[in-house]
């Protein structure tokens, strides 16, 4: 190959300029995205239950929805989460069901609902469990839509709903790429069927009664089908379109006594639907259109297309109309390739002034130039038959290769000039040294190829994150093997320039004889060279394990201006008019603050949220931090409400505002939901005496703690039950049945459209406690009130229930005084001396990896390493030589632990992985040295070799840390923080991990080699 591309230059330019080509059209036709679909191998089944309490929830729905799901087949691990909703109006249910690697999800899927929809008839009314796809924590930003407008003015939120549905959203979904456009937040025209509750409690009817009459004149019914002229054809009855009048006609029972009708039990009202909630914006109601992108569809464009359409939209408005960008998903990844862009740009220059430095030789760094950019051309052809996206994951890898891909080609240049000082004609010092050095390089290649051949058969979230990114590296850096022994040979023979025979012994470079010092002081002393690796080692670890924050699980995105976020939460049953009673003082307040550019309002019954939002030319100013302290001063005048301001972005040193988050948290595990209960109340107790512990939270939900929830509950007395002969069993489906004040909307045609109807009593909004004990229960020999024969109460229960593998799951958290190892040192020291019962486990909660995930990455640290060592020792023909190479990976981890220790950075996931790639890269240099020097062994006595050999390797190694270290620079440089960007921690990780293993190998793997690698006999 090497021979072929200098022998037949035109076909080497030749395939080049296919490659480039083919680059450029790939690159244009590459899908663009955020994050890439997620394809595991989870689903997720989710459902809701109005009016229910997440106690409720867990038994009636969670716990038989996971009993059926456990029975499908390749089933590996259960995790149900049972919680209120935000809205208050109730509990949701997600349960995530993961299964074995090699499952066929289609058909998991399939057997999945067949089995839930065998439960059906146990699942409460109108639950109705739906089977999605699992999407990731850290991915669920991108299921959100790729565009959403604000569409706010002077008018009621239903003429808003109707501009937005008739002069905006047709246009949109005719558009290209474009899969669907939503409206919501407007008021829906809605048909309510109020009825009498004393009268249905004196005729014995119940509500769900009259609905179900209601819902069988709607639905279209097939009751057979008829015979004719030998043909058979179905039969169907389909109602008229009604009027809403004509429902108060509809025969709910007829009888001796006579024909009851709905006009009879209330009264019909045709209007909008009862409001769950407001959006509002500076004041004013606004509703909120959505834009989802086809699959496939290049997000940037289509965002760019849909944005330049509304804007021509918005002059044919009514006039006060305002139609505001509330949120474009593909902003991030347009912003992420302008920055990595200038990055790229600024990197370029970097290297090809490092390589000015080294070479002296325009036409040869011009050579080395061009290899960056057909190595990225090259690595994006393969994303894009590989049918993978350009995403934010592919362009970390790619952004971390970047300073990579030229080692290749500077070694076989560097060679290449060596060979051109002996005296050799172009063509053949570029075949000789190209053929020299192709082992070394294929050796060095293949090292760091093989640590991402792990991250193949990497599982759940982590195959999710990560393997994109070994993907995009490893493109790049076979991309770049292929171009140092095609491309460089092949221009490298046709360069005119010369470089100048080898300069006599003493007029070295400086740095050669500062080197040369350097190593004949450490060959002498090899006690004392080993010495200071072990405590560079030691040092650093504990600088490192001593300050580093460690456990973060994906980089922050970052907030994009600077606001304040005020919410208020209130406890069940609060209703909607006390909540955005209280929103709208909070937008009174808002209103009389200098400075705030705009504020948005979200009211629900028992939840609400308003964000402040400021212009970039006040974020370092006084009055973000001032309107914040208005607002928490505000906000403490209300009692019996929890209010929280927080501040957001740039202006605020910690985006924690008033608020803030545990230290500590602790999670037990147990089957048996009552005694998880104790155990966890039991140790909330203990942490309470300790003195510098406070908010101690033992129902801890989630990510934070939650408000209370509370729900009214009814406990039969069968005593006082047998007084009377009415079954329990009778008495709950009576109960049941009064107690849903609303029952759920449906829809049927009236008047030629769609319309929502619900069938509600009358007082359904002050339906209290009272009103429950109250309730009238029919016996046989009258009727009898609730609370005589059963207890009826309040009580307060778990915000979100968690359980794992049908365990019960239960989280408390606490804050600790003091620093993070004084907190990390009492959770340990509590966590021992609690005592569990059998079967119960008690373990730290925290947000960095699983336990799964941690036997993963350890996983692949040792198979690479093993990997590693499997090619060296190929390389080498030996068992011991290799044993040399590897020491180079723990002097890069003293790079590692300063680089984060200094640069006060946070070492989350992406840099762990980072770190465990780099052990494939600073292999590099090592293999370099070791394996010259055993060229030279053939020669040359082992001390003479080893100096040698180290000496002529000092240039090519200072060349490729220099070009890498400085190519990955400006991915750093000049970041918002250092989790800004995925490429951020992976090149912090590298680079610190090459400049100390090049120290180290130069300093210490000449000493190790003579120890382990040279018999005592030479």
């Amino acid at each position: 190959m090497i021979g072929l591309s200098v022998k037949r230059p035109v076909a080497a330019a030749s395939v080049y300029a296919a490659l480039l080509a083919l680059g450029v059209f790939s690159f244009r036709s590459i899908p663009l995205e955020d994050l890439p679909d997620v394809a595991l191998p989870s689903l997720t089944v989710r459902a809701s239950w109005p009016g229910a309490s997440p106690e409720a929830m867990e038994a009636a729905v969670t716990a038989p929805l996971e009993a059926v799901a456990q029975q499908v087949r390749g089933v590996k691990k259960i995790i149900s989460v049972s919680a209120a909703t935000s809205r208050g109006s109730g509990s949701s249910a997600s349960i995530s069901v993961e299964f074995e690697r090699d499952t066929r999800m289609e058909f998991a899927r399939l057997e999945l609902s067949e089995r839930i929809a065998s439960v059906m008839d146990e699942m409460p009314p109108f639950v109705v469990p739906t089977v999605s796809e699992f999407v990731p924590v850290e991915f669920r930003g991108s299921e959100l839509p790729l565009l959403s407008f604000q569409l706010t003015g002077p008018h009621t939120s239903a003429r808003l709903g109707e501009i937005a549905e008739e002069q905006v959203a047709p246009t949109i979904r005719a558009m290209a790429g474009v899969a669907e456009v939503t409206v919501a937040g407007a008021q829906e025209r809605e048909v309510t069927v109020e009825l009498d509750r004393d009268l249905l409690e004196t005729l014995g009817i119940l509500p769900g009664e009259v609905g179900q009459r209601i819902f069988e004149l709607a639905q279209p019914r097939a009751p057979g089908s008829v015979e004719l002229q030998g043909r058979r054809w179905a039969v169907s009855v389909r109602t008229r379109a009604l009027e809403p009048a004509e429902l108060e006609d509809i025969v709910v029972r007829s009888g001796p006594g006579g024909v009851i009708r709905v006009g009879d039990l209330g009264r019909v009202r045709d209007g909008t639907a009862e409001p769950t909630g407001y959006t509002r914006v500076n004041g004013h109601p606004a509703v909120t259109l959505t834009v989802d992108r086809r699959t496939g569809a290049n997000e940037i464009r289509v965002a760019g297309a849909v944005r330049a359409r509304m804007e021509e939209l918005v002059s044919g408005l009514p006039p006060g109309l305002e139609l505001r960008l509330l949120r474009d998903r593909s902003e991030r990844i347009a912003a992420q390739l302008g920055d990595l862009r200038l990055r790229a740009i600024a990197s370029a220059l970097v290297i090809f002034l490092v390589l000015v430095v080294f070479l002296r030789s325009i036409a040869a760094v011009s050579v080395i130039f061009l290899t960056i950019g057909f190595c990225v051309l090259i690595a994006v052809n393969l994303l894009f038959v590989a049918g993978l996206t350009l995403n934010l994951l592919t362009m970390a890898g790619l952004a971390w290769g970047f300073g990579l891909v030229v080692d290749n080609g500077i070694v076989v240049m560097e060679n290449v000039d060596r060979h051109r000082e002996r005296g050799k004609p172009r063509a053949l010092a570029a075949v000789d040294g190209a053929r020299q050095v192709w082992l070394p390089v294929l050796a060095a290649t293949a090292t760091t190829a093989v640590v991402l051949v792990p991250f193949i058969f990497l599982q759940g979230d982590l195959r999710v994150y990560y393997l994109p990114l070994a993907y995009a590296v490893g493109f790049s850096i076979l991309a770049s093997l292929a171009v140092a022994f095609t491309f460089v040979p092949a221009l490298s023979a046709r360069l005119a320039s010369r470089r100048r025979a080898t300069a006599p012994a003493g007029t070295d470079p400086a740095y050669i004889r500062f080197y040369r010092a350097m190593l004949e002081w450490g060959m002498a002393r090899p006690g004392s060279v080993l010495a200071i690796c072990a405590a560079c080692l030691y040092g650093s670890w504990y600088l490192f394990d001593e300050n580093v924050y460690r456990g973060a699980t994906w980089p922050e995105g970052g907030a994009s201006g600077t606001s304040i976020v005020a919410t208020v939460r209130f406890p069940r049953g609060a209703g909607l008019e006390r909540t955005d009673e209280l929103i709208r003082r909070f937008e009174s307040r808002l209103q009389a603050e200098p400075g705030v550019e705009r504020f948005e309002s979200q009211v629900w019954p028992t939840f609400g949220r308003i964000v402040a939002f400021f212009p970039d030319a006040l974020t370092y100013t006084s009055i973000p931090a001032s309107v914040h302290q208005s607002l928490v001063s505000y906000g403490r005048l209300f009692a019996g409400v929890e209010v929280s301001v927080v501040g957001q972005g740039p202006a605020f040193m910690s985006g924690m505002g008033a608020s803030s988050i545990p230290s500590s948290r602790a999670k037990i595990l147990g089957y048996n939901y009552l005694t998880v209960q104790q155990i966890a109340e039991d140790l909330a107790e203990s942490l309470r005496g300790i003195a510098r512990v406070r908010n101690v939270n033992p129902n801890a939900s989630g990510g934070s703690s939650r408000a209370r929830e509370f729900e009214y509950y009814v406990r039969p007395d069968r005593e006082r039950l047998a007084e009377y002969p009415v079954s329990v069993r009778d008495m709950l489906r009576y109960v049941g049945a009064n107690a849903r004040v609303s029952e759920a909307a449906a829809r049927l045609r009236i008047g030629g459209e769609e319309v929502r109807y619900a069938v509600k009593t009358e007082g359904y909004r002050d339906f209290d406690l009272f009103d429950l004990q109250q309730m009238r229960v029919p016996t046989p020999d009258g009727e009898v009130a609730l609370g005589n024969v059963a207890d009826v109460g309040e009580r307060e229960v778990l915000a979100q229930i968690l359980r794992q593998d049908q365990q019960y799951e239960r989280t408390v958290s606490w804050e600790v005084r003091g620093s993070r190892r004084l907190a990390d040192m009492l959770r340990e020291t509590i966590l021992a001396q609690v005592e569990l019962p059998p079967g119960y486990f008690l373990e730290e909660d925290t947000v960095s990896w699983t336990r799964e995930e941690q036997i993963q990455v350890w996983q692949l640290v040792l198979v690479g390493l093993s990997l590693i060592y499997m090619v060296t020792a190929a390389l080498f023909e030996s068992l011991r030589a290799p044993l040399v190479v590897l020491c180079s990976i723990p002097f890069a981890l003293i790079g590692v632990f300063l680089i984060f220790f200094y640069t006060d950075s946070v070492f989350d996931r992406t840099a762990l992985v980072g770190t465990v790639m780099m052990g494939g890269i600073v292999v590099n240099n090592a293999i370099l040295v070791v394996y010259h020097i055993g060229q030279l062994r053939k020669t040359l006595p082992a001390r003479d070799a080893i100096v040698r050999g180290t000496l002529e390797r000092v240039r090519p190694i200072l060349m490729t840390t220099a070009t890498t270290v400085m190519g990955l620079l400006p991915l750093v440089l000049f970041s918002p923080s250092q989790s800004a960007n995925l490429w951020n921690s992976l090149a912090l990780a590298t680079m610190g991990g090459l400049l100390s293993s090049t120290f180290f190998v130069l300093l210490a793997i000449p000493v190790i080699y003579k120890a382990i690698a040279v018999p005592r006999t030479s």
